[in-house]
């Protein structure tokens, strides 16, 4: 019986490793034209610039990454709600 077990426990470290390796492989071979979970992997200028607070630092990232070549996140207007909620 405990040798069973050994062999479960086994099984589950060797089930872990290649999901992992699964995953990895996902991640590298993602493109975000063909599939719209894949998350990009962006640069630290990039990630500041795109999800940061508005500032100083969010503003010198955004420029490094246009000088870079890269593109800036867009500015999406909403039309607004008017009436008593634009008090």
């Amino acid at each position: 019986a405990v040798l069973a077990g050994d062999i479960v426990g086994a099984n589950a470290l060797d089930f872990d490793a290649f999901e992992k390796g699964e995953v990895e492989k996902d991640v590298e071979k993602c493109n975000p034209k063909l599939d719209p979970k894949c998350i990009p992997k962006l640069s630290d200028d990039e990630a500041l610039c795109q999800y940061g607070g508005s500032g100083q630092k969010r503003g010198e990232a955004c420029r490094r990454v246009k000088q870079a070549g890269g593109t800036l996140p867009e500015v999406k207007k909403e039309k607004s709600l008017g009436g008593a909620y634009a008090m």
